[in-house]
């Protein structure tokens, strides 16, 4: 059983820069179902480009018939605060203003997706984790929500991810911002602005997913 759904926030979602969204929209996706004693739940935190259908990028992990599977366990995933796969992000409409946000949309955190993610567990009724995974960015996130909130979580998987950005790291994303701004486009309070910088930013980071040997094979 899947469900694909978006839950709207009721009250003004506050950032930690202490900035407040209005009229939040989390869109999020679940497999299985919720057992009575409510201890089944396994909760995935995607990556940066991927979205909630866990089943359809993470295949031989998650699926009808694989280790984390609907029939014994009820599997969360969420979009993040400011994906393009639901949730709100630059291109929603500011309710203030009625037009997109685009660059006028907050900045945000780590610890906001996590608010996010905590504010849609209390509406699913979800008290305990019994497994928080996540990915590269989606590790991030679990690193987080694990210190925030101990409690209710109860197994953590990390996978290709860390809790602190290295120089190396830092100097890595630097570079893929200034490729995005570069881009002039990217002012133009449009759809697609900037998507030309965005591509060598992200060509910039495939370079660093692989290491030089891997390149020689």
């Amino acid at each position: 059983m899947s469900t694909s759904a978006t839950y709207s926030y009721p009250k003004q979602f506050k950032l930690e820069n202490g900035k407040k969204i209005r009229n939040l929209k989390i869109a999020y996706q679940t497999f299985g179902k919720l057992n009575a004693a409510k201890d089944n739940v396994i909760w995935v935190c995607h990556a940066l480009t991927a979205n909630a259908d866990v089943f359809e990028w993470w295949e031989g992990l998650f699926g009808q018939n694989a280790l984390f599977n609907p029939n014994e366990h009820f599997i969360v995933c969420a979009n993040v605060l400011g994906s393009h796969y639901g949730t709100t992000n630059p291109l929603s409409t500011n309710p203030v203003t009625g037009s997109p946000y685009y660059l006028s949309f907050p900045q945000f955190t780590i610890r906001d997706f996590v608010s996010a993610h905590q504010v849609l567990a209390s509406y699913l009724g979800i008290e305990n984790i019994r497994l928080l995974i996540g990915g590269s960015l989606g590790g991030q996130q679990a690193v987080e929500w694990g210190i925030i909130e101990p409690t209710r979580i109860e197994n953590l998987i990390l996978v290709a991810t860390n809790a602190v950005h290295s120089p190396w790291g830092i100097a890595f994303n630097e570079s893929q911002r200034l490729a995005i701004t570069t881009d002039r486009t990217f002012y133009a309070n449009k759809k697609d602005g900037g998507s030309k910088g965005l591509k060598t930013a992200r060509s910039i980071a495939l370079l660093s997913y692989r290491t030089y040997h891997a390149y020689s094979n």
